[in-house]
C-alpha cells in the first residue's frame, strides 16, 4: 500500500508525461524515513515553467494559487489537499522571518534547491514513483544519527526563526544538535520576530515534544532563553523533568489543545512572580489558542497556586475562580498531593464551577422582580452550595424561601 494520498500519484505521473518531474519534499520525507504517520505531503516540480504547472494543476483539480509569483499551488481533489511547488531560490531582502525574497525557478538543480532549507534531514527529495531519493546533503544519515545539522551555515540565520525551530526539532524528534548548529542558533536575531511566530514555535515544543527538556536545555544553554524571557526569575531547566512527565503521561489525557498548551504553560511559568508570568504570555502573544481563552486560564490557575484545597468546599469555591484540571493536574505533575484532583473530579469541578442550583427564574416565579436584590438572593444561595449546605435544587429553593422570610421580617 502506498504510504501516500494517490495524487501524489497522479501529480507525479502528469509532470513526468509533461517533461518535469515531482518530488516529494520536506518534512514528510522526514517523518517517512523515520517510521512516523505523515499527514502533509509536498512535491516540488522541476522541469516545468510555472505557467503550464498551473494548468497541468488545473485537469487535475480544483487549484488555489497561493504563490502564483514564485510557484506555489495548492490543489485539491475529493478530500485530499495537497501543495505543489516550484524549486525556489531564497534571498535576503529584509529583516526577521518575512525578509526573505523568494524566487521560483523549475530548472534549478535539485542541490541548488535544497539549499535554502533549514535542516539536512529537511533537504531529501524522494520521487513518488521510482522511490529514488536525493539527499545532497546526507539527510539520511543525519536521521539515522539523530542528530540535527544546517545545510548552509552561510544562510541559515538570514531567516531567525530556524533557531526556534531547531529547539522544537530536538523536542519533537529527541535528536542531539551539532555544535555548529547550537553555535548559529545563539548568534539568532530573535529580535526581529513577532510574537506569533515565536508562539508557534514554542506551541509545537510543548504541544509535540516527546522530550521538551531537550528544546528547553537548548534555548538556555544557547541564551535564547535569557533573550526571549529577560525577566524568568528561577533556571527553567529545573522544570525540565516535569515537562517531560507532562507529554509521556498527561498531555494525551487533557483537551482540547488549547488546554493543553495553558496546562503545560502553568507547569513551566508556576513559582514565577506575576510580573514575569504576564511579560512572558505577552512575549508568546498568547490570548486564545485554537478558540481556548489559554492566557485567562494560565493567569487565573496560577493566582490560585497557594490557595488552600482541603475541603470540598475549598474546592467548589476555588473552581469558581479558576480551572482546577489545571492547577491541580500541575501540581500532580510536580509531584505533589493527587487526593485533591481526584475529589474535584468527583464533585464534578474540575473543569467548571457548579451549576448555581437555584435559579433566577424560580424568583420570579415567588414574585421577585430582577435586579439587585435578586442578584444578592442568588449570590447567598449559592455560597451555601459551594459550602455544601445545599445540594439540590429543592434544598436551594427552601434556603431562598427562608432568606426571604427573614427579609421580610
Amino acid at each position: 500500500m502506498s504510504p501516500f494520498p494517490s495524487l501524489v500519484t497522479e501529480v507525479a505521473h502528469r509532470c513526468r508525461s509533461a517533461g518535469g518531474r515531482a518530488w516529494l519534499v520536506g518534512g514528510g520525507v522526514r517523518d517517512h524515513l523515520l517510521g512516523r504517520e505523515v499527514h502533509d505531503w509536498d512535491l516540488e516540480v522541476y522541469g516545468i515553467p510555472e505557467p503550464a504547472l498551473e494548468r497541468l494543476l488545473a485537469k487535475i483539480g480544483p487549484v488555489n494559487a497561493v504563490g502564483r509569483s514564485f510557484g506555489v499551488y495548492k490543489i485539491r481533489k475529493g478530500t485530499t489537499e495537497l501543495d505543489v511547488s516550484l524549486p525556489r531560490r531564497d534571498s535576503k531582502v529584509g529583516p526577521g522571518h518575512r525578509g526573505i525574497g523568494v524566487a521560483g525557478d523549475p530548472f534549478m538543480e535539485p542541490k541548488e534547491a535544497t539549499r535554502r532549507r533549514d535542516l539536512t534531514i529537511n533537504a531529501i527529495l524522494w520521487d513518488p514513483l521510482t522511490s529514488e531519493y536525493v539527499d545532497p546533503w546526507n539527510g539520511k544519515v543525519d536521521i539515522e544519527r539523530k542528530i540535527l545539522k544546517a545545510v548552509d551555515s552561510k544562510t541559515f540565520l538570514e531567516d531567525p526563526l530556524r533557531a526556534l525551530r531547531v529547539i522544537q526539532f530536538t523536542a519533537r524528534l529527541d535528536f542531539d544538535v551539532h555544535p555548529s548548529l547550537s553555535a548559529l542558533c545563539a548568534e539568532a536575531a530573535l529580535h526581529e520576530l513577532p510574537a506569533e511566530r515565536i508562539l508557534g514555535e514554542w506551541s509545537k515544543l510543548l504541544l509535540l515534544g516527546v522530550r521538551p527538556s531537550r528544546g528547553i536545555q537548548l534555548a538556555v544553554e544557547t541564551g535564547i532563553w535569557r533573550t526571549l524571557f529577560p525577566d524568568w526569575e528561577a533556571d527553567p531547566r529545573a522544570l525540565c523533568d516535569p515537562l517531560d512527565r507532562f507529554a509521556t503521561e498527561v498531555r494525551k489525557e487533557v483537551s482540547p489543545e488549547g488546554r493543553q498548551l495553558a496546562l503545560a504553560l502553568v507547569v513551566l511559568m508556576h513559582g514565577q512572580s506575576q510580573f514575569s508570568i504576564e511579560r512572558a504570555l505577552t512575549r508568546l502573544g498568547i490570548h486564545r489558542w485554537a478558540g481556548f481563552p489559554c492566557r485567562d486560564k494560565v493567569l487565573t490557575a496560577l493566582k490560585a497556586w497557594n490557595i488552600p484545597l482541603n475541603t470540598d468546599t475549598d474546592l467548589r469555591r476555588a473552581s469558581v475562580d479558576a480551572e482546577l484540571g489545571l492547577l491541580l493536574r500541575a501540581k500532580q505533575i510536580l509531584g505533589q498531593n493527587a487526593a485533591p484532583a481526584q475529589r474535584a473530579a468527583e464533585l464534578g469541578v474540575e473543569w467548571a464551577a457548579p451549576e448555581p442550583l437555584l435559579k433566577g427564574r424560580d424568583l420570579t416565579g415567588w414574585g421577585v422582580p430582577p435586579g439587585k436584590a435578586m442578584g444578592q438572593l442568588l449570590g447567598l444561595v449559592y455560597a451555601m452550595q459551594l459550602e455544601g449546605a445545599v445540594a439540590s435544587p429543592a434544598e436551594a429553593q427552601t434556603a431562598a424561601q427562608r432568606l426571604l422570610q427573614e427579609a421580610a421580617g
